[in-house]
């Protein structure tokens, strides 16, 4: 099966990838970066990010209607992978099931320049975002992005001190209650790592698209496993000011040491005495790229989706795995 059958069920590009030849023939700039072989075959250089940042900013402009422009100096987003975070969240959420009537609320921690999530996330479904980015760049692309797409109403980009995850970004706004957070971390904890240089296996094949971002986009102290750590912390503070706390995964090995940082933190924390109740997880599949996510919330009454595509065999026994339902 082609890993793009594994894609969310609700990913419009599931069964029905980008036609190169299509948007080609209708976008100039993006028509200067296909390129077609003997057979007429259309196809894209994916480790060149003039090419990777026109086929983004051409599929948000003919699949959702949004126009956005992104520095090649920072993070260029694929617009599979981030719309499959979005079903996600959705699922958390109860979105199919709700009242559309009902506003819902979520925060972007670092959003990048592109805005990508709350750009798609208020586009599709009319979601609230506070989105929230520590580098002056990506800072002023996104609200520039929000601005000239007419968002500004239900998007608000805000510029935070460096290492600010959620307490910070929320003392302002101690009445509301948020219905998620979203967060695609930093992978990497130093130069070596980004390069792939002593972490990657050596029988998985090279990475088939370019790597871009800034350093604040794609490294932090400890890489995604502490990043993340931080926010559980946070999110111990806060506990139900969110209803649902997510993260997005570069790498399937950091899902079992966060799950466990969950569960000890959960014990020992004064206002819990237990472990988090509700935890799940789910796998992103996207032609060649993997990703996996983590969500935890406080509250009992909330739904759990069924955690998706990792087989429960393959995992270590000793790993700690919450699945739907566990208290």
């Amino acid at each position: 099966m082609a890993l793009s059958k594994s894609m969310h069920a609700r990913n419009r590009y599931k069964d029905k990838p980008p036609d190169f030849a299509y948007l080609a023939s209708k976008y100039p700039d993006f028509q200067q970066h296909v390129q077609i072989n003997l057979n007429g075959r259309v196809s894209l250089n994916f480790k060149d990010p003039e090419a990777v940042r026109a086929l983004t900013c051409t599929l948000l402009r003919e699949d959702f209607g949004l126009s956005i422009d992104i520095p090649l100096e920072r993070l260029i987003p694929t617009v599979p992978l981030r719309l499959n975070y979005i079903h996600w969240v959705e699922d958390l959420i109860g979105h199919q099931d709700s009242d559309r009537s009902t506003l819902r609320r979520g925060i972007d921690i670092g959003t990048g320049a592109s805005c990508i999530y709350p750009l798609l996330g208020t586009t599709l479904n009319g979601w609230y975002f506070l989105a929230t980015e520590v580098d002056d760049m990506c800072f002023n692309y996104a609200k520039k992005n929000v601005e000239q797409n007419n968002l500004s109403d239900l998007i608000k980009v805000v510029k935070v001190p460096q290492k600010t995850l959620l307490m910070d970004a929320l003392k302002e706004e101690s009445e509301i209650i948020y219905d998620f957070c979203m967060c695609n971390p930093p992978f990497f904890a130093n130069q070596l790592e980004a390069k792939g240089v002593n972490s990657r296996n050596p029988r998985r094949p090279p990475p088939s698209s370019v790597n871009t971002g800034g350093i604040t986009e794609i490294m932090a102290e400890g890489g995604e496993l502490e990043f993340v750590k931080r926010i559980i912390h946070d999110s111990l503070q806060l506990q139900k000011r969110l209803r649902w706390y997510s993260c997005m995964l570069g790498k399937k090995c950091s899902l079992a040491p966060l799950k466990e940082e969950l569960r000890i933190q959960g014990e020992e924390s004064p206002q819990l005495c237990r472990e988090v109740p509700k935890v799940t997880y789910t796998e992103f599949c996207q032609g060649r790229t993997m990703r996996w996510a983590l969500a935890w919330s406080f509250y009992d009454d909330v739904t759990v989706p069924v955690s998706r595509d990792l087989p429960l065999a393959s995992l270590n026994s000793s790993t700690w795995w919450v699945l739907v339902g566990h208290k």
